[in-house]
């Protein structure tokens, strides 16, 4: 009887430690299964994560491709408006030539423009056109109907002496340059028929000078009158 006793506490052993053991894989089994869950979940997100980054990359090298195609196109409408200019200069130049007098051609940051001095066109502190000075309009006037869709800017320019002689006639040296500019104005509408939209003035008194004003030859330079040539907005790439 004693032995049937112990056999059966040993086999209550024995069941109980494979219960514990079948206890411990089984919460092992559960933490795996967790822990598997938690890395497909964490998998998952990291898919998506890739997958956005992804996306910005290609949204990144889309704006990046285009950037450079901006870059390409601005630099091909500088090497164009260059050109255009290196040609619009050379056509001036052969203009000023043709006109003499004292004619020039002169770079701004606008473009090239042709200048022709007070002695061609005006008396000291008028500004009635002299006889020479309606041939140098003429041959402006040539230029412009040849390049029929330029449009051109005619500034007036003086020194920086007041007025004397003529003040009964101007307030300032501004509204002397800008009576100049006017008188070309109505001279390339009136005579040569330049349609007057194409045309634009301006009278800068002294405040442009391209002299120092200290002598009589760089005081004669300042008083002028330039002529801003602008080719054609299709010409320069422009709307």
């Amino acid at each position: 009887m004693a032995g049937i006793v112990g056999g059966r506490q040993n086999m209550n052993k024995i069941i109980g430690r494979f219960g514990l053991v079948f206890l411990a894989l089984s919460v092992l089994l559960v933490q795996g299964c967790a822990e598997m869950n938690e890395l497909r979940i964490a998998n998952r997100r990291q898919a998506i994560t890739i997958r956005d980054q992804m996306s910005e990359l290609d949204k990144l090298r889309t704006e990046v491709g285009s950037a450079n195609k901006i870059n390409r196109a601005y630099e091909e409408r500088a090497q164009s408006d260059e050109e255009v200019k290196r040609r619009l200069r050379a056509d001036l130049e052969s203009l000023a030539k043709s006109i003499g007098g004292g004619a020039a051609v002169r770079d701004t940051i606008e473009g090239p423009v042709i200048q022709l001095p007070e002695k061609i066109l005006f008396d000291s502190g008028l500004a009635k056109i002299k006889p020479d000075g309606e041939n140098a309009l003429k041959k402006i006037a040539e230029h412009l109907k040849a390049n029929p869709a330029a449009l051109v800017r005619i500034d007036g320019h003086t020194d920086i002496d007041p007025i004397v002689k003529s003040k009964y006639l101007w307030d300032s040296n501004h509204h002397l340059s800008a009576g100049r500019a006017l008188s070309v104005f109505q001279y390339l509408v009136n005579k040569e028929n330049i349609n007057e939209k194409r045309i634009h003035i301006a009278g800068y008194g002294p405040n442009r000078p391209i002299d120092s004003n200290t002598t009589k030859a760089a005081k004669g330079k300042n008083r002028r009158v330039e002529f801003l040539i602008l080719p054609p907005a299709t010409e320069t790439g422009s709307e």
